[in-house]
């Protein structure tokens, strides 16, 4: 059977398994993710041990969770600095009139997403940190990211 025939069999139970694992974010690099592990337990599969949905189920799967694990330590460890890069190697750092802004958009936050906001882009920090230092799990702090982020988004518009 040609891969592209066994893609077409096997493309929606990629997507009944980002369902399950509740896969909402960048679906086109999970369906990616899914097709290259199909891929790879199309040639490893080895006949007398079973059939092949369920291996290629169990293999696509794990691969997407390996996925989401390396999406949360890259999370976790990003900090968003508001400093913008101009061109690789120079690190103008950002204008007093950023700073202000940047402080400014975090004096419209209230609660966790203010307390994530001013540690994590005013101080620096990682999420790492900053559940260390107040003593909460890192999934705690990266809730906050995402409602700070959420909130900003709505006062200011835009894709990013």
């Amino acid at each position: 059977m040609q891969f592209e025939q066994l893609a077409e069999q096997y493309t929606p139970m990629i997507h009944r398994i980002m369902k399950k694992l509740h896969i909402y974010k960048n679906k086109e690099d999970f369906v990616q993710v899914g097709m290259i592990a199909l891929w790879e337990a199309h040639e490893r599969f080895d006949e007398a041990k079973g059939a092949f949905p369920p291996y290629a189920y169990s293999y696509i799967q794990g691969r997407m969770k390996h996925a989401l694990t390396k999406e949360a330590s890259f999370s976790d460890e990003t900090v968003l600095t508001g400093e913008p890069v101009l061109f690789e190697g120079a690190d103008p750092g950002p204008s007093p009139d950023e700073i202000t802004l940047i402080r400014l958009c975090g004096d419209r936050l209230t609660g966790r997403a203010k307390e994530w906001y001013d540690l994590a882009i005013i101080k620096g920090l990682t999420n790492p940190d900053i559940a260390r230092k107040l003593g909460v799990t890192p999934a705690a702090v990266r809730k906050w990211q995402i409602a700070a982020q959420a909130a900003l988004k709505n006062q200011f518009g835009g894709d990013r």
